[in-house]
C-alpha cells in the first residue's frame, strides 16, 4: 500500500488508528483504568508527567520505541492497541482492511497483516520515507526477519556491521540485539516486510 493510499484517515497531532481513534486516548483509558496517575506511569516508564499529558491530548506525537515503554507498563504491547478487524475469513486479511499504526515521529506507517495478535509470528509492513529512522534502537525478546520490497533499507544491529539493505535482500537476527532501521534516500520510499516471533510491535 503506498502513502497515499492511508491519506483517507484523519490525522491529529498525534499518532493514530486506522479507525481514526487516537493512540492518545486508547493510552488515557488505560491508564484510568489501571488506577495510575500520570506521575505513576510517568515514574514506570522514565518519561517527564508533562511529555505523558501532551500525548494521551493528542498535542505531542511519541516515537516507536517510547509508546513501547510505555505499554510494558499495563502489561499490553503495541499491537494490542490497535482495534479489531471487522468480522471476516479469520486467515485473511485485505489490502483495505490493514490495520495502520501511523508515527509522524519516525515518519513510519507500519501495517498489520493478521487480525489476531496472539499468534506466533506477526508479519507487518514498514513504509519509511525518505531519511527517516526509528529514532530509537528497538529491542525485545525473540527474533526478527526482515525483506526489502523498494527502496533501500539501512540495517543497524549491534554488535554487528551496519549494512545497506536492497530490494529483494533480507535479514535474520537476534531482536534482542538493539536494532533499528533507517531510510537512507533523500527522495525514495523504503518499503520492507517484518515478521517478529513472538509478535512484539
Amino acid at each position: 500500500m503506498s502513502m497515499g493510499s492511508s491519506a483517507a484517515v484523519h490525522r491529529s497531532a498525534g499518532p493514530e488508528l486506522v479507525t481514526g481513534t487516537s493512540i492518545g486516548q486508547e493510552l488515557k483509558r488505560l491508564r484510568s483504568a489501571s488506577g495510575r496517575s500520570l506521575a505513576d506511569v510517568a515514574a514506570e516508564c522514565a518519561l517527564s508527567t508533562s511529555f505523558l499529558s501532551l500525548v494521551e491530548n493528542d498535542k505531542s506525537d511519541i516515537t516507536l520505541r517510547r509508546l513501547g515503554r510505555l505499554v510494558e507498563v499495563y502489561g499490553i504491547s503495541i499491537a494490542d492497541l490497535l482495534h479489531t478487524l471487522p468480522a471476516g475469513d479469520e486467515h485473511i486479511v485485505r489490502r483495505q482492511e490493514r490495520q495502520l499504526f501511523h508515527s509522524p515521529a519516525n515518519g513510519i506507517d507500519v501495517y498489520l497483516l493478521v487480525r489476531e495478535t496472539d499468534f506466533a509470528m506477526m508479519p507487518q509492513i514498514l513504509e519509511i520515507r525518505p531519511r527517516a529512522s526509528t529514532a530509537e534502537f528497538g529491542q525485545h525478546v525473540g527474533e526478527e526477519w526482515i525483506y526489502v520490497v523498494a527502496g533501500e533499507v539501512e540495517l543497524e544491529v549491534k554488535g554487528l556491521p551496519t549494512r545497506i539493505l536492497s530490494v529483494d535482500d533480507s535479514a535474520y537476527y537476534n531482536a534482542e540485539l538493539p536494532h533499528r532501521f533507517r531510510n537512507p534516500s533523500a527522495e525514495v520510499m523504503s518499503r520492507l516486510i517484518c515478521v517478529n516471533t513472538p509478535p512484539n510491535l
